[in-house]
């Protein structure tokens, strides 16, 4: 009886796929690794602090959303009237806010 309980309950795992719960490209971290240590000190210390960053950051949204909110980021800092446009379209604000939250938790748990 006990193996039948377990087989009922390792079965379910057996056919699951597993979630990847980061999905960010090397090639994207080490682009925020290196303009992260630009801004600050080029050191040891703040390469640490910037990959530490990065990840936290991975943990909290996707690579898509990452993507999509920098391309917002971009758009915004712009003068142009269709980058004003981005400013105020409530998907934007829902991309950016999920941005600015993962970027204070990494700031919290990595400088």
């Amino acid at each position: 009886m006990k193996n039948i309980l377990k087989l009922i309950f390792l079965v379910p795992l057996l056919f699951s796929t597993p979630t990847k719960s980061n999905d960010f490209p090397t090639n994207a971290r080490s682009e925020f690794v290196f303009a992260c240590m630009s801004s600050n000190a080029s050191n040891r210390d703040f390469m640490a602090k910037c990959s530490c960053a990065i990840d936290e950051i991975a943990k909290r949204m996707t690579y898509k959303e990452y993507a999509q909110a920098e391309a917002i980021a971009r758009l915004q800092y712009g003068a142009s009237p269709r980058e004003e446009a981005y400013k105020s379209v409530g998907l934007s604000k829902k991309h950016m806010d999920k941005l600015y939250r993962a970027q204070a938790a990494s700031e919290l748990e990595c400088f």
